[in-house]
């Protein structure tokens, strides 16, 4: 089949150039999802809640966390988070302390000798007349009100307006006794609320300033620690598993202390760290591979041939990927080295035996190196295909870039650098004593088509190749 192909190079390696150019597109079309949270199955329990807070709050679930030395740091470093545009809120010590306590405690004074004095009687019983004439003499002012506005009345005040009328409708249509009955029960149990609220403000008319050790033991303990120094939780506004809202938050919020830390800058700055290193892997990757490639090959351009398949199937395993609609995360892109390395040794395996052959007048690829290659690559995806059972999410991924890729650098080994060889290179005539040596040698039918620089379909397997 290779055989055939090696006749129509032009043909083969269009499609190639075609094929290329598409994939081309796809590696420039290419994303990276930093959301670790899409790697994750879909159904999972913990990844549906955060979500669910991400929809109902508007922000993530972690915080990130800042300290101070004292109370007065505190104040102004929480204030000074609070104005960031990407902070929702804050907690702190500061959230049972209140601030200007001289202030409000003098304003208190001021009131508590009317407030101290104040006795509340028992409430007389309901009356349905004046009950209806008081929501009447209400209704007729109401209606004063909403006929005067201009253009149009408050909306409140039509609310009111329309619950008075429901009342008083009411009213009109209900059993006297019944009413009196009900509304009295109603009326006891606002008289008695309205006590309790009157006795708890006469009994916090002598406040005294409130400071940390007034804090409950819980808050202390979360809040500040044995040295003393107070603690900050910054809540996010926004999305911050999106690299976009996560480099805005840690960026502002370094404005204001260089030190923050907490989950979401640790998860910020180890992403942007493995993404980092990942994609320095695959570069030297790319050194490596080519070094060793040019030093067992020794020429140049067989060189340039053997990387071929590594540049092909890269190529297109990333167009592939984006047909699939997968894209590069945390949990595939450092299958990119692995696919470098596989798709390297495939065409290093076809050029290196392609260069015995030429040089003692053997076949362009041998059907033995053929098999190889392909065993290998059939087995190398069978080990990275069964990655694609799993339901998370990045393990699939990273299956089927590692499955894709290594097609593609088979496919690119045993179809493309085959008839870029024939293309290329072209066999040295061998001199006249080799000719009769190899005719002598397989005399009886097993013979290299020599001049062809190909395969004989008459021939026999040569022992070299069988060695």
């Amino acid at each position: 089949m290779l055989d055939r192909l090696t006749r129509h190079p032009w043909s083969v390696l269009i499609a190639a150039a075609l094929v290329t150019a598409c994939s081309a597109w796809g590696v420039a079309h290419m994303e990276f999802d930093y959301n670790v949270l899409n790697l994750q199955p879909e159904r999972t329990e913990s990844v549906m809640w955060e979500k669910r807070v991400l929809e109902t709050a508007g922000r993530s679930g972690f915080s990130a966390l800042s300290s101070a030395r004292d109370l007065d740091e505190l104040r102004r470093k929480q204030e000074a988070f609070e104005r960031l545009p990407s902070v929702a809120e804050v907690d702190s010590v500061l959230r049972v302390i209140p601030d200007g306590q001289a202030e409000k405690i003098a304003i208190i004074d001021s009131f508590a000798p009317l407030v101290g004095a104040v006795r509340l009687k028992p409430p007389s019983a309901v009356s349905v007349a004046r009950m209806k004439t008081a929501l009447g003499v209400l209704k007729r002012r109401l209606d004063v009100i909403v006929a005067e506005s201009t253009p149009t009345p408050p909306p409140e005040v039509l609310r009111i307006l329309d619950k008075t009328r429901m009342l008083l409708s009411a009213l009109d249509h209900a059993d006297r006794a019944i009413a009196e009955m009900a509304l009295g029960e109603l009326q006891a149990e606002l008289s008695q609320d309205f006590r309790n609220k009157v006795h708890t403000l006469q009994g916090n008319l002598k406040p005294t300033v409130v400071t940390t050790a007034d804090i409950p033991e819980e808050l202390r303990g979360k809040f500040i620690g044995k040295s003393g120094h107070f603690l900050m939780q910054i809540h996010p506004r926004g999305d911050t598993w999106e690299k976009e809202d996560a480099a805005r938050f840690v960026r502002e919020l370094r404005s204001v202390d260089a030190d923050v830390t907490g989950a979401s800058i640790i998860t910020h700055e180890a992403t942007l760290l493995m993404e980092r290193a990942y994609l320095q892997g695959t570069i030297y990757a790319f050194a490596l591979v080519g070094t060793l490639s040019g030093l067992m090959i020794g020429h140049r351009r067989e060189t340039l041939l053997a990387m071929l398949p590594l540049a092909l199937g890269l190529t297109w395993t990333i167009g592939l990927l984006h047909v699939f609609g997968i894209t590069f995360n945390l949990a595939n892109i450092w299958g990119l080295p692995l696919i470098i390395g596989t798709s390297a040794e495939f065409g290093l395996n076809v050029v290196l035996r392609y260069l015995e052959g030429r040089a003692y007048g053997g076949p362009l690829v041998a059907r033995s190196t053929v098999t190889a290659v392909a065993l290998n690559g059939l087995i190398m995806m069978g080990g990275f295909g069964s990655l694609m059972v799993a339901s998370h999410r990045g393990i699939f991924s990273l299956g089927l870039l590692l499955t894709v890729g290594t097609a593609c650098g088979v496919f690119a080994s045993l179809v493309i650098l085959p008839v870029a060889l024939r293309l290329l290179t072209r066999q040295p005539e061998q001199p006249a004593e080799t000719k009769r040596a190899l005719s002598d040698r397989h005399e009886g039918g097993d013979r290299f088509d020599v001049a062809a620089g190909g395969l004989d379909p008459r021939r026999r397997e040569h022992p070299r190749e069988r060695a």
